[in-house]
């Protein structure tokens, strides 16, 4: 059943509302909301289905769930699965879980515990991944830190400062097939200070790069500094 009063909307249970302009959403079980969504907050455990945009200055879902439009609004938080059918633009973004839109996120600051998969492109000031991003697109982040778990891959990675680590030690999966390895690919990756791990690239051009192990780089392009570890492959390194 679903109660509506003036500026609230509260869901117990399975149920269903119109879209409009709330102050707080609460939903608890099985929630779906047709159409179009405008509220100050929005908390749901369980499962939420939106068949619409949302904007939401406060977002929080514990547990799986789906939009078919923008997703847009101040800090999003995500405990289990959620999947959007367009855009997702918010200032906080934390994915304890995974996320996956058929547009591109734009905000911010990033911080994922899982997985961030993506047909359209990513742009952050920060962002922290611990885990999977997959990006059809360009990644862009003033600082970037992944720490792979499972495959990583972006067409164009650029930013100021730009970090890739290996976890110690490997999983079963790296050993069953190398397209569930933990390993970053991209065609180029540009940045000031550049550090990588466990990253196939084409191309990698910055100030100062560090290329570290099970790293395979067709060619680097640096200006300042340059090093290389004995367990990389690199094609050409040229200063510019």
């Amino acid at each position: 059943m679903a109660e509506r009063s003036v500026k609230d909307l509260k869901i117990n249970g399975v149920g269903q509302a119109s879209g409009g302009a709330y102050r707080e959403i609460q939903a608890e079980g099985i929630a779906r909301l047709n159409g179009d969504i405008t509220c100050e907050a929005l908390t749901a455990n369980g499962t939420l289905k939106i068949k619409g945009t949302i904007h939401a200055d406060e977002f929080s879902l514990n547990g799986t769930g789906s939009s078919d439009g923008l997703l847009e609004g101040g800090k999003f938080e995500l405990d289990g699965m959620f999947k959007v059918g367009n855009d997702v633009r918010c200032n906080s973004l934390h994915v304890r879980g995974m996320l996956q839109a058929r547009g591109s996120v734009i905000g911010e600051t990033a911080k994922v515990d899982g997985a961030l998969k993506l047909e359209g492109n990513a742009e952050f000031e920060t962002a922290e991944v611990y885990g999977q991003i997959q990006v059809g697109g360009m990644l862009n982040a003033g600082k970037l830190k992944i720490d792979l778990e499972g495959p990583c891959h972006a067409k164009e990675i650029g930013g100021e400062q730009i970090v890739v680590r290996q976890r110690k030690g490997k999983r079963l999966l790296d050993y069953i097939s190398p397209l569930w390895a933990s390993r970053l690919t991209a065609d180029v990756i540009e940045g000031d200070d550049i550090r990588l791990e466990g990253t196939k690239a084409e191309v990698v051009r910055g100030n100062s790069v560090v290329i570290g192990p099970d790293c395979e780089i067709g060619r680097v392009e640096y200006k300042e500094h340059y090093e290389v570890s004995p367990q990389a492959s690199v094609g050409h390194a040229e200063q510019k």
